[in-house]
């Protein structure tokens, strides 16, 4: 296995530079610089900047989902597992959801697909192989047949075994499995355009429900350690349609139409549930457990928009149908075939959006959703060179799953109010010397009847108001010439009703200390240095497995803890290569950190991969 890691690591880099000395006259005709693209946002803002591939070494290290959004998202411990935002995020859908959000991070939404203008075939293969048995792996090709039609399409999958009480090898405890797949296709001078993606996501996870504490004094940090669960499963599926296209008759003035078909399925399974040491309640069965709910919709927007000198305008009306499948929908334990909430309907929202663009650093954008039922979503971005700034105020519904559910081991009917909600976040980016910048940043963010779990992982409402204010700064300083110092400070305070319902660390830091350079006539880039995260202590929330729900406890208090990876990031040509040693401290200390309530982090484990982008 060495040998062929070395082999390959060798020929990966050795590839682009012998093809550059065998005929260093020859330049290549097409790469990154001929590869572009588009998203369906600005296609719709009669935007067509296009957007050039990021070409940069910088943080290629960062492959799991947290470290990529800086661990600013709580999982359990394991790449592909259950994942929520530690900070305030309010949903853009203010209509009828689902609930099933534990895995919908690893989805691909609508608005990240991009369209790309290759001029000659674009593929890349990305993979990143942990410690452990734990991967990451992420390969796409796409294709413009002609000056006005392209394609393409993704396949990736995360995969970990288990870390605690393992088998061996390939004793899977998560795998995230997905495709999607896109088409673009306009006439001349681009009067009709169509633009359709499918995405698909499925997650087959093995609940342990944390380590036993129940016995002995655990070793929390012993991979045989006992776990709550042995017979326990969650598998998660999404799929999404989505087209739009638009008949343009001038700049001033266009038809346009969204189509969106969306499916959602949530299952949880135990084979012998009465064997567990976790379920206190039996609804319907000491034998078995197999619940299931699905939520689909189906939605059309038909609007007009149009560009008149630097105004952008555009209004719509919407229509969305939805319907939520109870599995146990007809039951009759606790009467829930009668006081369950109607499991379908039809909603109509009418809106429009506005964007006045001053010069293309200088630019005011707003909208408006409304919902016909009362609800609605009011929002407006300020960019003003180093200034951004952004306001949201809604009224949504709460969930599905909040507002009634029947499992086996849970079961809940409410009456909840709808849920107000307002926020406010800006920065102010101030550069100097050549490359450094100091960026002060606050997030305002206000709930009136907000909706949580309990320490009994059910749902509850607020009756009254709760604040979250969270401000600190971003940064990036060179010292000396090629030595960088980046990283991010924040400082969160709640007030209010129910502050225990806001579970946030107080203090949240994140400091990237890195050596990067541009070598031998720019065709090695290099990237060395330590990635560090620390957090103060706080009550994470845990999570039930049964209903996929993190909820808030007061049980065990997670300790602040400091995560720090080394790390080496290598360029060549158009292939990367990474190698990180992950959590120095535990390989020092031999305990790691808690990601959450009885599920231990990353350990002190070696992770390397490549990424390679092709075009021909």
């Amino acid at each position: 296995m060495v040998r062929f890691l070395a082999f390959g690591i060798f020929f990966l880099l050795s590839a682009p530079l012998a093809a550059q000395i065998l005929d260093d006259s020859t330049q290549l005709v097409y790469g990154p610089s001929t590869t572009r693209y588009l998203k369906e946002e600005n296609i719709l803002y009669n935007d067509l900047t296009f957007i050039n591939l990021d070409t940069s070494v910088v943080n290629s290290h960062r492959w799991s989902v947290p470290e990529k959004e800086e661990y600013k998202l709580q999982d359990l411990g394991v790449s592909g597992t259950a994942i929520r935002s530690i900070y305030p995020v309010l949903p853009v859908i203010i209509g009828a959801r689902s609930g099933f959000s534990a895995y919908a991070p690893y989805f691909r939404p609508v608005s990240d697909f991009r369209y790309y203008d290759t001029k000659s075939p674009y593929s890349k293969i990305k993979a990143a192989i942990g410690g452990r048995n734990r991967t990451a792996v992420d390969v796409g090709f796409n294709r413009s047949d002609s000056s006005n039609f392209n394609i393409g399409i993704d396949y990736f999958n995360i995969n970990s075994d288990k870390q605690v009480k393992s088998q061996g090898k390939n004793d899977r405890l998560v795998r995230d499995e997905g495709y999607d797949a896109y088409l673009v296709y306009f006439t001349k001078k681009r009067r009709y355009l169509i633009m359709g993606n499918f995405s698909r996501m499925k997650t087959q996870a093995i609940d342990q429900g944390g380590i036993d504490i129940t016995g002995s004094t655990p070793d929390y940090f012993d991979r045989d350690a006992s776990v709550y669960l042995s017979n326990a499963s969650t598998e998660y599926l999404k799929k999404n349609y989505h087209v739009y296209h638009q008949l343009r008759v001038n700049d001033g003035f266009q038809i346009y139409q969204t189509f969106d078909r969306s499916y959602e399925r949530s299952s949880f399974n135990d084979s012998n549930p009465v064997a567990e040491n976790y379920f206190d309640t039996f609804y319907l069965s000491e034998d078995v457990t197999a619940d299931t709910s699905v939520f689909e919709t189906i939605s059309f927007e038909n609007g007009v928009k149009g560009t008149i000198g630097p105004l952008f305008y555009s209004g719509y009306y919407k229509y969305r149908n939805y319907t939520f499948h109870y599995g146990w929908g007809n039951e009759d334990t606790l009467d829930f075939s009668n006081l369950k909430p109607a499991q379908d309907g039809i909603e109509h929202y009418i809106g429009g959006r506005i964007r006045y663009t001053f010069t293309p650093e200088y630019k005011v954008t707003g909208g408006i959703d409304f919902n016909l039922n009362g609800n609605q979503r009011l929002w407006g971005n300020v960019q003003f060179k180093g200034l951004e700034a952004k306001l949201v105020t809604q009224q949504y519904e709460p969930t599905f799953m909040q507002k009634a559910y029947l499992g086996n081991h849970d079961a809940w009917i409410n009456n909840f109010k709808t849920i107000k909600a307002l926020q406010v976040d800006g920065g102010y980016t101030i550069p100097f010397q050549k490359v450094s910048f100091i960026k002060p940043e606050a997030s305002f963010t206000t709930y009136t009847n907000y909706v949580y779990y309990d320490t009994a992982a059910m749902p509850q409402q607020i009756d009254g108001n709760s604040a979250i204010l969270t401000f600190g700064a971003k940064f990036r300083v060179e010292p000396i010439k090629n030595f960088f110092l980046e990283g991010e400070g924040l400082y969160t305070t709640v007030s209010g009703d129910k502050v225990e319902a806001f579970p946030i660390p107080e203090l949240f830091a994140n400091l990237n200390v890195y050596y990067h350079n541009i070598l031998f006539n720019g065709n090695l880039d290099m990237q060395v240095g330590f990635d560090n995260h620390w957090q103060s202590d706080y009550f994470a929330p845990d999570f039930r497995v049964t209903t996929s729900q993190f909820f808030i406890q007061d049980y065990f208090n997670v300790p602040s803890f400091v995560i720090s990876d080394f790390y080496l990031n290598i360029k060549l040509g158009h292939a990367y290569v990474f190698f990180k040693f992950n959590n120095i401290v535990d390989a020092f200390t031999k305990e790691s950190y808690f990601a959450a309530p009885n599920y231990v982090g990353k350990r002190a484990l070696i992770d390397y991969g490549f990424y390679w982008m092709f075009f021909d």
